[in-house]
């Protein structure tokens, strides 16, 4: 693991805040993470939470949270020149969650534009001039410099898992509607999943089991096992957007195909159908239609100070004639009914989490190719650093398995990082 710590609570709550309250007044003029941070309110938190005893495996643990999540204590400004300093009455669910759980909320961590396409202003801690990835943007950034133990994101299409990669942490996009997403600022909610960042795959475990939702008949949530690793059936997926990859990421998934024969039952191929391949258009135009619905409200107050990247990009997919939508909806039901296929033949398929390192610019959050067939299925996908490429930027694996099993896939990650020792946090070229 990286030379940047993670604060842990072996002494106490105030003590890990502290730490990273120190962590961000050293490195944050350059990260540019934060949208809203009290250092007080969090110190205030963490006294109170030392003062009682735990109430969860998140007892005291610093979080942060994408700025569309909304907080009733916190300004919440959803990426936006618009909504700065817009404050709501109420906590989001999950914040309702983590705040019952003895969670120390930091603060709201930075976001594209609404969550959509116009970059912030976060850098990658790795080398400033390269993206951070997005919407997620100082979620990712945030924990891999170790500004904060854990945070929490939103994956419309790859917001979660690619700025993962991208910053060298541990992800996960946990099943569609698991984790509840009352107070956060829809995007698209035929695909909008609340998802966490972290250092250790270990907390992002802690942080699914205080914010896995109950099934709406109030049962628990569903569950569903893998099979232990001997007998695990493991499918690579490539597709037909693999030609997207760049040559160190390639590289590092037939690594990692070649080190699991013989730890597990098998190893295949996916084979992908061919017109699979639209789903790359399918998806961002559906998400594109839904935004401009499920935004209309946001942007009307005062549509001078929205960006003309998300004005542009709303105005074409509402220019589709219904054939064309229709068109692209079949083509995500075909995914699912593929998804659904997929996983009668493998227990989890592995996959790129990004293209490769990320990008050198700023002016982009990069491409979610390998994260829209997890995001369109509802199914859960964890991300994990695995090496870095030529750049020494990270590189991400992306672990998915059927619905339900999210649990397990996450047990398998921690296997896979310290039993196997496939993954691991690069270190950050100006870690002291």
């Amino acid at each position: 693991m990286s030379s940047v710590s993670t604060p842990s609570l072996t002494t106490t709550s105030e003590d890990a805040v502290s730490a990273c309250l120190s962590r961000i007044a050293e490195r944050d003029g350059e990260v540019r993470a934060w949208a809203h941070l009290n250092a007080e309110n969090a110190l205030a938190q963490a006294r109170a939470a030392d003062a009682v005893e735990p109430r969860s495996a998140l007892h005291g643990v610093p979080v942060g949270l994408k700025d569309i999540i909304e907080t009733g204590d916190q300004p919440t400004s959803y990426g936006s020149a618009a909504w700065i300093s817009h404050q709501p009455s109420a906590d989001a669910e999950a914040v309702r969650r983590l705040r019952e759980a003895g969670a120390v909320i930091m603060g709201k961590t930075t976001t594209t534009e609404f969550a959509t396409y116009q970059p912030t202003i976060t850098m990658n801690p790795h080398n400033p001039d390269h993206t951070p990835g997005g919407s997620s943007a100082g979620s990712a950034a945030a924990v891999a410099d170790g500004q904060v133990q854990i945070a929490l994101g939103t994956q419309t299409a790859g917001s979660v898992n690619r700025p993962g990669s991208f910053c060298g942490v541990f992800t996960f996009k946990p099943t569609f509607n698991r984790w509840p997403f009352n107070g956060v600022l829809p995007v698209a909610l035929t695909f909008d999943t609340l998802g966490g960042f972290a250092r250790d795959p270990q907390d992002l475990i802690r942080l699914d089991g205080v914010l896995a939702s109950p099934r709406p008949d109030g049962t628990p949530t569903r569950i569903r096992f893998l099979p232990p690793l001997a007998d695990l059936r493991v499918g690579v997926l490539r597709g037909p957007w693999f030609d997207r990859a760049q040559p160190a990421a390639a590289a590092m998934l037939d690594d990692v195909e070649q080190r699991l024969r013989g730890v597990v039952a098998s190893v295949d191929e996916v084979d992908v159908p061919e017109e699979l391949a639209a789903l790359q258009i399918a998806h961002a135009t559906i998400q594109s239609l839904e935004a401009g619905w499920y935004l209309r409200d946001m942007i009307s107050p005062d549509p001078a100070k929205i960006s003309d990247l998300l004005k542009d990009t709303i105005a074409e997919a509402h220019a589709l004639s219904a054939d064309e939508i229709e068109s692209y909806r079949s083509v995500l039901a075909q995914t699912t009914v593929f998804a659904a296929h997929v996983f009668g033949q493998f227990d989890v398929v592995i996959t790129l989490a990004a293209p490769g390192e990320a990008p050198e610019t700023l002016a982009s959050t990069g491409d979610p190719a390998f994260n829209r067939f997890a995001s369109t299925a509802g199914l859960p996908s964890a991300g994990m650093p695995v090496g870095v490429g030529p750049r020494g930027l990270p590189l991400g694996l992306q672990v998915i398995g059927p619905q339900n099993s999210d649990q397990a896939l996450l047990e398998l990650v921690c296997t896979m990082t310290f039993d196997l020792g496939i993954s691991a946090i690069p270190d950050l070229p100006t870690a002291p």
